[in-house]
């Protein structure tokens, strides 16, 4: 049977695109809204569908004969549509293309659901993103069908627009004090949990963390992200600080905080976390 990726053409989706087709796996379809995105798609046997994941119709289709439906939309990078407050853009962005995507799901017989969610969601924080992102939590367990929901911490690799951003020369912005934990996790380890979690022999209800194998300050992050140590503005309390950098504050907030796996919640199976210095190396040299 087939299996499906949404948000295909960002970060994570082109990499777990490549890797569930180095799994040998036949029929990979791919939603994406840029058609930019799809010849390196395609380039890995993916069947792409250029289209919106909020049309019901279209995912129903995109959706039949699929057994695993891999979720990627609702980034934290992901633009917002205008016409509302930031609390409605950035909730929307994230649950209605998980809504239709469930939905959809269960009319047409899909076997399991992929999502990434961040390292600790809250349901009860006031970051609306990291709220959104644990009712779809609860939305995907209490779907009937069997689940993968792989929490993730900030995510290294090639195209990385956090990444982006955080690279000098300086001063590099800095949301938040720059002392804040991070374990940043390489975009190929998060491929790889993807494909082991659709790869699963029998019924699957779990979560996974996925992170790097150690540690360090988001000032630290930053520096390794320049391979040398960079001036640094950080924009702790500073909300036209923020603006300026061209962060918004919902992101802001969400970078200002620890971003470290949970202890209660066990790693994904089968993935070997790569180093800091390395996930950088490759990325550069992608």
């Amino acid at each position: 049977m087939a299996i499906l990726v949404t948000g295909a053409g960002g970060l994570v989706g082109k990499a777990a695109v490549a890797a569930l087709a180095e799994q040998g796996i036949e029929h990979v379809r791919a939603v994406l809204r840029d058609p930019a995105a799809s010849g390196d798609l395609r380039r890995h046997g993916a069947k792409v569908a250029v289209m919106d994941a909020t049309d019901p119709d279209g995912m129903e289709a995109a959706l039949t004969g699929v057994f695993t439906a891999v979720s990627l939309t609702g980034s934290l990078w992901a633009e917002p549509g205008a016409g509302a407050g930031p609390l409605q853009r950035s909730s929307a962005a994230v649950l209605e293309p998980a809504r239709v995507l469930v939905a959809a799901a269960r009319r047409v017989g899909v076997r399991r659901l992929v999502v990434l969610s961040p390292a600790r969601p809250g349901g009860s924080a006031r970051n609306p993103w990291l709220r959104a992102k644990a009712e779809v939590e609860e939305l995907v367990a209490g779907s009937g069908l069997e689940y993968a929901v792989l929490r993730c911490t900030h995510v290294v690799g090639p195209g990385s627009r956090l990444a982006e951003r955080l690279r000098g020369p300086g001063p590099v912005p800095v949301p938040g004090s720059g002392g804040q934990r991070v374990a940043p996790v390489w975009v190929g380890d998060v491929a790889r949990a993807i494909a082991i979690a659709d790869d699963h022999p029998g019924p699957l209800h779990v979560t996974w963390a996925l992170a790097g194998p150690g540690s360090t300050t988001f000032d630290g992050f930053v520096d390794a992200l320049n391979q040398a140590t960079v001036a640094k503005l950080h924009l702790d309390g500073d909300p036209d600080a923020v603006r300026r950098a061209g962060f918004s504050p919902v992101q802001a907030e969400v970078l200002a905080a620890d971003s470290l796996p949970d202890p209660g919640v066990p790693p994904a199976p089968g993935v070997t976390p790569l180093p800091l210095p390395e996930a950088v190396a490759r990325s550069r040299h992608a």
